[in-house]
């Protein structure tokens, strides 16, 4: 007997919490307890939102969410059918999210008395949550939904907020019907947003907004902020796809942003061997695969104006070799395939200088609601074009809803100031592979100093550590960013790597020893894949003590003397080309960030 659950939500108060006897209920969790979980802890039980804290007191009722949840009997697809009454007045501007928020519907106008239908269809499966190895395995689904006119105050803070306006029927009804599974990185993933809810300030991956578009299968998205083509497998998330896919069922998958950080993940080698392996895997299921290239980061020229990047070629970009390789991989292996690289690029430079519009402020990768918005609908125009993609899961499932540009000029750009997030590393770290570590609380320590990457499950403390790959931890413990363009100094570092940014910094600040950058002819080479070692590691750090670039040419046998007499460098034996495992790298760093904020002077520059 198919689980059919219906219920009718009216006149309710922001003091109605979750529960499991009540099923619904305004999200309003108590803040004042002692310890605040985190972001993600919050948005875990509440639909993919959190409450924003601003410095000062903000009622916004046009900006609240109102969140629904239904728990069902077990994992698979649902029917769920919304129905919304306006009472007195007219609604405006109604938006409709679903799982982990989700779009399904937006800007939905309501005229009093009228009512508005929406079903729609929902996988509920296991997850894995951010900052966490287990599996999720609530059986919730949820449903949010603001507009203008929804609420209305009675009394002059966020919790005095009448649900006055609007009437909500829900209907779930399970029932089986395909799914399109998305793979990808924190650009694709269901991000957390904040209430009140701005959506120009509100992180969003685009596959997020791509349910609007579906009318008869399930998008179920398992994107994880941090993952590459490895971290996906590896750390559980594809296996819950393996698990529970069916025959008729579309794979979407989408990654580089994280591959292009990692030395081993190179582009024609293994990023492109993962996807041709994901796909492969997938045809034998019986299912589609359908591969993406990453969308591009803003363009070099558009986000640094006032450099001498504006003099390079227009095509540069950072992730066109993972592009390249993404479209490759899908030829090989059968998949379909859509360049979303390409598009976005060419729409980043259309927009020019106001790109920036699209995405979190001061960030060059991360859409915010409005980038998300673009991005999927130039994914279904291209599913509307190409008769390949028309003819897949996508196109049938086509709703036949018109792409229309949403401006951000259209809504404010104006976020209250607020208040930091429950700081997610002052939890332990979440890493599965670190029990048993000779110095665990030495990683401890690096993770709270916030030099480790809190989305992924494997931190390898006893592989060895690329030389150029360290570099990314290391500007952390500096406090450096990286910077672009790379002149090409060094014959074995492409402009477009993701290291090279930060190799370009290092040569500017005279950070590094030029003994450790062999020639050959006349060329140098900064051997990025060489395994790191002790004795490169001191001279970096005792380099970066000395305030003056000018005085920093300090050789090597004295960087590593002064690491050992300061204490950050506790290697058994000084033996030379040591190799440093990333585990003792890491912990290395929280001892020099300890020891360096006591030296009163960092002028400790070789005297002859």
């Amino acid at each position: 007997m198919a689980f059919i659950q219906s219920f009718t939500l009216q006149n309710s108060y922001t003091d109605n919490l979750f529960s499991p006897e009540k099923g619904y209920g305004f999200f309003a969790p108590e803040m004042n307890s002692p310890a605040l979980p985190t972001a993600h802890e919050e948005a875990l039980k509440s639909g993919g939102w959190n409450r924003r804290h601003f410095y000062a007191p903000v009622s916004e009722p046009d900006r609240e969410v109102l969140i629904i949840k239904a728990s069902v009997p077990r994992f698979g697809t649902y029917r769920t059918t919304i129905r919304l009454t306006a009472l007195e007045k007219d609604i405006y501007d109604l938006t409709i999210f679903s799982s982990r928020r989700a779009m399904i519907a937006k800007s939905i106008d309501l005229s009093s008395k009228r009512e508005y239908t929406k079903t729609f269809y929902t996988m509920v499966t296991p997850f894995i949550p951010a900052i966490s190895s287990q599996r999720c395995n609530d059986r919730d689904i949820f449903i949010s939904v603001t507009g203008k006119n929804l609420c209305s105050p009675v009394g002059p803070g966020w919790r005095d907020l009448s649900i006055s306006n609007i009437k909500i029927d829900v209907t779930i009804e399970e029932e089986r019907v395909p799914v399109i599974w998305v793979g990808g990185d924190s650009t694709v993933t269901d991000q957390n947003s904040g209430i009140p809810y701005y959506p120009y300030g509100s992180f969003s991956g685009w596959a997020q907004t791509l349910p609007r578009f579906i009318d008869n299968a399930a998008v179920c998205n398992l994107s994880h902020s941090g993952l590459t083509t490895n971290c996906f497998r590896d750390d559980g998330h594809y296996s819950i796809i393996q698990e529970m896919i069916s025959p008729g069922d579309l794979v979407i998958f989408q990654f580089g942003h994280n591959d292009q950080k990692r030395r081993n993940l190179k582009a024609f080698d293994g990023y492109k061997e993962n996807l041709v392996r994901f796909a492969k895997e997938t045809i034998s299921t019986g299912a589609q695969p359908l591969i993406c290239s990453p969308i591009s980061r803003v363009p070099l020229e558009l986000s640094s104006r006032e450099s001498e990047a504006l003099s390079l070629d227009r095509q540069y970009s950072l992730l066109k070799d993972y592009a390249d390789a993404a479209k490759e991989a899908a030829i090989e292996a059968g998949a379909l395939f859509v360049d979303l690289h390409g598009l976005t690029f060419e729409k980043w430079l259309e927009f020019d200088c106001n790109v920036s519009d699209f995405f979190m402020s001061g960030d060059v990768t991360h859409t915010n609601e409005y980038g998300s918005l673009l991005i999927s609908d130039l994914f279904m125009k291209e599913v509307r074009g190409s008769i390949d993609l028309r003819n897949s899961l996508l196109g049938a499932s086509d709703n036949g809803l018109e792409s229309s540009f949403a401006s951000p000029d259209d809504d404010t750009k104006e976020i209250p100031p607020q208040q930091p997030e429950p700081d997610f590393f002052a939890i332990d770290p979440p890493y599965v592979d670190i029990e048993g570590y000779e110095d665990i609380n030495g990683l401890k320590k690096a993770y709270h100093y916030c030099l480790l990457d809190p989305c992924v499950m494997y931190l390898h403390p006893n592989e060895a550590m690329p030389r150029s790959q360290f570099l990314m931890v290391l500007f952390k413990a500096f406090r450096l960013a990286s910077t672009r363009p790379y002149l090409g100094k060094y014959a074995d570092l492409k402009a477009d790597e993701w290291d090279s940014g930060y190799v370009q910094k290092m040569i500017e600040e005279n950070l590094i020893d030029p003994d450790t950058t062999p020639a050959k002819g006349d060329k140098l080479f900064f051997r990025p894949d060489d395994d790191l070692t002790y004795d490169e590691l001191d001279s970096f750090l005792i380099r970066f003590l000395e305030p003056d670039p000018g005085k920093r040419d300090i050789p090597l046998h004295y960087c590593v003397e002064k690491a050992q007499e300061l204490g950050f460098d506790k290697r058994p034996q000084a033996s030379i080309g040591q190799m440093i495992t990333r585990g003792e790298a890491y912990i290395t760093l929280t001892r020099f960030i300890d020891i360096a904020k006591d030296i009163q002077t960092r002028s400790i520059c070789f005297e002859a």
